[in-house]
Protein backbone atom coordinates (compact mmCIF):
# COMPACT_ATOMS: atom_id res chain seq x y z
CA UNK A 1 0.00 0.00 0.00
CA UNK A 2 1.14 3.37 -0.83
CA UNK A 3 1.11 6.16 1.94
CA UNK A 4 -1.93 7.79 0.38
CA UNK A 5 -3.94 4.26 0.92
CA UNK A 6 -2.27 3.88 4.74
CA UNK A 7 -4.06 7.43 5.34
CA UNK A 8 -7.76 6.92 3.49
CA UNK A 9 -7.20 3.54 5.78
CA UNK A 10 -6.89 5.26 8.87
CA UNK A 11 -8.49 8.63 8.15
CA UNK A 12 -11.44 8.18 9.80
CA UNK A 13 -10.33 7.29 13.30
CA UNK A 14 -7.27 10.22 12.49
CA UNK A 15 -9.93 12.92 12.11
CA UNK A 16 -11.71 11.74 14.87
CA UNK A 17 -9.64 11.58 17.83
CA UNK A 18 -10.77 14.12 20.45
CA UNK A 19 -8.98 17.09 20.75
CA UNK A 20 -8.16 16.96 24.42
CA UNK A 21 -6.48 13.74 23.42
CA UNK A 22 -4.27 15.18 21.00
CA UNK A 23 -0.23 14.66 21.76
CA UNK A 24 2.60 17.18 20.38
CA UNK A 25 5.58 15.30 19.30
CA UNK A 26 8.49 15.31 20.90
CA UNK A 27 10.83 13.60 18.51
CA UNK A 28 11.64 14.17 14.83
CA UNK A 29 8.61 11.56 12.86
CA UNK A 30 11.12 10.62 10.78
CA UNK A 31 12.64 8.72 13.64
CA UNK A 32 9.73 7.52 15.37
CA UNK A 33 7.86 6.12 12.68
CA UNK A 34 11.29 4.46 11.20
CA UNK A 35 11.62 2.82 15.07
CA UNK A 36 8.17 1.79 14.84
CA UNK A 37 8.18 0.06 11.79
CA UNK A 38 11.35 -1.72 13.52
CA UNK A 39 9.32 -2.09 16.56
CA UNK A 40 6.19 -3.91 14.02
CA UNK A 41 8.96 -6.29 12.82
CA UNK A 42 10.44 -7.39 15.61
CA UNK A 43 6.80 -7.75 17.58
CA UNK A 44 5.80 -10.14 14.88
CA UNK A 45 8.74 -12.43 15.67
CA UNK A 46 7.29 -12.29 19.09
CA UNK A 47 3.97 -12.75 17.91
CA UNK A 48 2.59 -15.80 19.91
CA UNK A 49 4.22 -14.76 23.20
CA UNK A 50 2.84 -11.69 23.05
CA UNK A 51 -0.72 -13.01 22.25
CA UNK A 52 0.24 -15.51 25.18
CA UNK A 53 0.39 -12.24 27.52
CA UNK A 54 -2.95 -11.36 26.46
CA UNK A 55 -2.23 -8.87 23.85
CA UNK A 56 -4.09 -8.54 20.95
CA UNK A 57 -1.84 -9.23 18.42
CA UNK A 58 -3.84 -6.85 15.57
CA UNK A 59 -1.78 -3.90 17.06
CA UNK A 60 1.10 -5.68 15.55
CA UNK A 61 -0.69 -5.83 12.10
CA UNK A 62 -2.06 -1.92 12.62
CA UNK A 63 1.74 -0.28 13.46
CA UNK A 64 3.02 -0.21 9.43
CA UNK A 65 -0.32 1.07 8.08
CA UNK A 66 -0.33 4.06 10.79
CA UNK A 67 2.96 4.61 10.45
CA UNK A 68 2.54 5.02 6.77
CA UNK A 69 -0.64 6.96 7.60
CA UNK A 70 1.41 9.53 9.45
CA UNK A 71 4.36 9.57 6.94
CA UNK A 72 1.71 11.07 4.56
CA UNK A 73 0.27 13.62 7.29
CA UNK A 74 3.67 14.64 8.12
CA UNK A 75 4.52 15.11 4.11
CA UNK A 76 1.07 16.98 3.76
CA UNK A 77 2.05 19.58 6.61
CA UNK A 78 5.91 20.02 5.62
CA UNK A 79 5.04 20.76 2.26
CA UNK A 80 2.43 23.55 3.25
CA UNK A 81 4.87 24.47 5.79
CA UNK A 82 7.79 25.13 3.56
CA UNK A 83 5.41 27.08 1.25
CA UNK A 84 4.47 29.30 3.82
CA UNK A 85 8.27 29.92 4.48
CA UNK A 86 9.08 30.14 0.56
CA UNK A 87 6.57 32.78 0.64
CA UNK A 88 7.79 34.82 3.46
CA UNK A 89 11.11 34.85 1.90
CA UNK A 90 9.83 36.20 -1.38
CA UNK A 91 7.09 39.03 0.71
CA UNK A 92 10.83 40.37 2.36
CA UNK A 93 12.39 40.37 -1.08
CA UNK A 94 9.63 41.78 -3.33
CA UNK A 95 7.00 43.47 -0.40
CA UNK A 96 10.09 46.68 -0.10
CA UNK A 97 9.15 47.90 -3.80
CA UNK A 98 5.27 47.51 -3.58
CA UNK A 99 5.50 50.03 -0.39
CA UNK A 100 7.80 52.40 -2.63
CA UNK A 101 4.93 52.19 -5.79
CA UNK A 102 2.37 53.02 -3.13
CA UNK A 103 4.64 55.91 -1.61
CA UNK A 104 5.04 57.35 -4.75
CA UNK A 105 1.34 57.39 -5.92
CA UNK A 106 0.82 58.68 -2.49
CA UNK A 107 3.50 61.51 -3.23
CA UNK A 108 1.72 62.03 -6.75
CA UNK A 109 -1.52 61.82 -5.70
CA UNK A 110 -1.49 64.68 -3.12
CA UNK A 111 0.14 67.35 -5.17
CA UNK A 112 -2.55 66.47 -8.08
CA UNK A 113 -5.13 66.69 -6.25
CA UNK A 114 -4.42 69.50 -3.95
CA UNK A 115 -6.74 72.13 -4.93
CA UNK A 116 -9.64 69.55 -4.59
CA UNK A 117 -10.44 69.32 -0.75
CA UNK A 118 -12.74 65.90 -1.27
CA UNK A 119 -10.56 64.46 -3.22
CA UNK A 120 -7.37 64.97 -1.36
CA UNK A 121 -8.97 63.79 1.93
CA UNK A 122 -9.89 60.54 -0.20
CA UNK A 123 -6.13 60.28 -0.39
CA UNK A 124 -5.25 61.05 3.35
CA UNK A 125 -7.72 58.24 4.45
CA UNK A 126 -6.33 55.77 2.28
CA UNK A 127 -2.75 57.21 3.62
CA UNK A 128 -4.11 55.92 6.93
CA UNK A 129 -2.74 52.42 8.29
CA UNK A 130 0.34 51.08 7.91
CA UNK A 131 -0.14 47.16 8.11
CA UNK A 132 1.01 44.82 4.99
CA UNK A 133 -2.71 44.09 4.63
CA UNK A 134 -3.70 48.12 4.33
CA UNK A 135 -0.55 48.55 1.45
CA UNK A 136 -2.40 45.84 -0.54
CA UNK A 137 -5.62 47.74 -0.36
CA UNK A 138 -4.56 51.06 -0.69
CA UNK A 139 -3.06 50.06 -4.08
CA UNK A 140 -6.03 49.15 -5.50
CA UNK A 141 -8.08 52.06 -3.72
CA UNK A 142 -5.30 54.16 -5.42
CA UNK A 143 -6.05 53.08 -9.04
CA UNK A 144 -9.82 53.34 -8.48
CA UNK A 145 -9.65 56.94 -7.41
CA UNK A 146 -6.97 57.75 -10.01
CA UNK A 147 -9.41 56.25 -12.73
CA UNK A 148 -12.43 58.04 -11.57
CA UNK A 149 -10.49 61.64 -11.34
CA UNK A 150 -7.44 61.48 -14.34
CA UNK A 151 -7.58 65.22 -15.40
CA UNK A 152 -5.47 66.44 -12.22
CA UNK A 153 -2.78 63.31 -12.73
CA UNK A 154 -2.79 64.04 -16.82
CA UNK A 155 -2.11 67.64 -15.84
CA UNK A 156 1.11 67.03 -14.05
CA UNK A 157 2.45 64.01 -16.53
CA UNK A 158 1.55 61.04 -14.24
CA UNK A 159 0.97 57.91 -16.89
CA UNK A 160 -2.12 56.38 -16.25
CA UNK A 161 -1.17 52.91 -17.05
CA UNK A 162 0.50 53.18 -13.49
CA UNK A 163 -3.02 52.81 -12.39
CA UNK A 164 -3.28 49.68 -13.60
CA UNK A 165 -0.01 48.75 -12.81
CA UNK A 166 -0.91 49.15 -9.14
CA UNK A 167 -4.32 46.75 -9.22
CA UNK A 168 -1.86 44.23 -10.77
CA UNK A 169 0.65 44.31 -7.61
CA UNK A 170 -1.83 44.59 -5.67
CA UNK A 171 -3.38 41.28 -6.43
CA UNK A 172 0.46 39.68 -6.84
CA UNK A 173 0.92 40.98 -3.18
CA UNK A 174 -2.58 40.10 -1.86
CA UNK A 175 -1.79 36.11 -2.92
CA UNK A 176 1.47 36.63 -1.69
CA UNK A 177 0.75 37.44 1.83
CA UNK A 178 -1.99 35.23 1.55
CA UNK A 179 0.69 32.23 1.35
CA UNK A 180 3.05 33.84 3.76
CA UNK A 181 0.68 34.25 6.59
CA UNK A 182 -0.62 30.56 5.56
CA UNK A 183 -2.13 28.14 8.27
CA UNK A 184 0.39 29.18 11.06
CA UNK A 185 0.95 26.28 13.90
CA UNK A 186 -1.86 24.75 15.38
CA UNK A 187 -4.27 26.40 12.39
CA UNK A 188 -2.95 24.46 10.57
CA UNK A 189 -5.31 21.47 9.42
CA UNK A 190 -2.54 19.34 8.19
CA UNK A 191 -0.98 19.82 11.00
CA UNK A 192 -3.78 18.71 13.48
CA UNK A 193 -4.12 15.31 11.55
CA UNK A 194 -0.73 14.86 11.72
CA UNK A 195 -0.57 15.55 15.67
CA UNK A 196 -3.80 13.25 15.58
CA UNK A 197 -1.67 10.37 13.60
CA UNK A 198 0.71 10.96 15.95
CA UNK A 199 -1.28 10.31 18.47
CA UNK A 200 -2.64 6.70 17.75
CA UNK A 201 0.66 5.36 16.56
CA UNK A 202 2.16 6.57 19.99
CA UNK A 203 -0.58 4.66 21.94
CA UNK A 204 -0.66 1.59 19.93
CA UNK A 205 3.13 1.44 19.83
CA UNK A 206 3.42 2.43 23.54
CA UNK A 207 1.01 -0.76 24.19
CA UNK A 208 2.96 -2.90 22.28
CA UNK A 209 6.74 -2.11 23.82
CA UNK A 210 4.93 -2.65 27.09
CA UNK A 211 3.69 -5.78 26.64
CA UNK A 212 7.10 -6.72 25.09
CA UNK A 213 9.14 -5.48 28.18
CA UNK A 214 6.56 -7.48 30.34
CA UNK A 215 6.92 -10.34 28.91
CA UNK A 216 10.78 -10.94 28.53
CA UNK A 217 11.82 -9.51 31.61
CA UNK A 218 13.72 -11.85 32.07
CA UNK A 219 15.57 -11.39 28.37
CA UNK A 220 17.42 -8.05 28.33
CA UNK A 221 18.32 -8.92 24.62
CA UNK A 222 14.90 -9.09 23.45
CA UNK A 223 13.63 -6.64 26.31
CA UNK A 224 15.94 -3.96 24.76
CA UNK A 225 13.74 -3.68 21.94
CA UNK A 226 10.74 -2.75 23.41
CA UNK A 227 12.28 0.41 25.32
CA UNK A 228 11.18 3.49 23.65
CA UNK A 229 13.84 5.22 21.03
Amino acid sequence: MSYQEDFDAWKGQIESLPSDQVKLPNQPIDDFVASTETLAVEANEDREALAAAGMDVTLIDELPTLSGALRHCQALWMSEYRARVEAQKEWQEQSPMAYEVKNDLLHQFSFAYRKDDNILKKVMRIREGASHADMVQDLVELAVLGEKYPQPLTAINFDLNRLQEARTLSHAMSELLAAANGSAGDSSSYKQLRDRAYTLLVAKASTVREYGRFVFWKDEAKRARYYNP
